[in-house]
């Protein structure tokens, strides 16, 4: 394995305790911010495709495992995440603004997501009274959250990302 992947698995397992034991305590106005869907969009960003996908799926089976959702819920909905920041990555880091509106996007987009296929599983998402303030407050957290989170992942993973080999 190399060193980023290392690094981002490592980062994924800190971010999956810090959002479990303190941020789900914590709700501010109903809603908190998504650290792990954050952490998989500032490694996917740095990382090659195939891993970054695969941390994606990685970080979401972790998440089903220690939750209550159906199994391969967050797994699903992770690497969707991580799969449209690899496919957005060269259009959105252009400018600090442009980044935060993907992040804030991406992070959006699989709020949406959750719900929609959460309540097809039975877990009654949409029918929650504070649905629309979690789905409306919760990505702009997260933004606030990647004022921290992305400079120092981009720091610990190198400027650069690594280049994709096409045959």
């Amino acid at each position: 394995m190399t060193r980023r992947i290392l690094i981002s698995l490592g980062a994924i397992g800190v971010a999956i305790v810090v959002q479990k034991v303190v941020i789900a305590r914590i709700p501010v106005f109903g809603a908190t911010p998504d650290l792990v869907a954050l952490t998989v969009i500032a490694c996917s960003r740095r990382l090659r495709s195939e891993p970054a996908v695969v941390l994606g799926f990685t970080a979401g089976l972790i998440l089903d495992l220690l939750g209550s959702t159906p199994l391969g819920l967050r797994s699903m909905v992770l690497t969707v995440v991580a799969f449209v920041t690899v496919r957005t990555r060269d259009r959105f880091e252009i400018s600090i603004p442009t980044i935060g509106l993907a992040v804030w996007a991406i992070t959006l987009g699989g709020s949406v997501l959750l719900a929609v296929v959460g309540t097809l599983f039975g877990q009654k998402t949409l029918s929650d009274p504070n649905i629309l303030t979690e789905l409306l407050l919760g990505p702009v957290y997260t933004v606030l959250l990647g004022l921290a989170v992305l400079p120092l992942m981009t720091k610990l993973l190198g400027g650069e990302r690594q280049q994709e080999i096409v045959l």
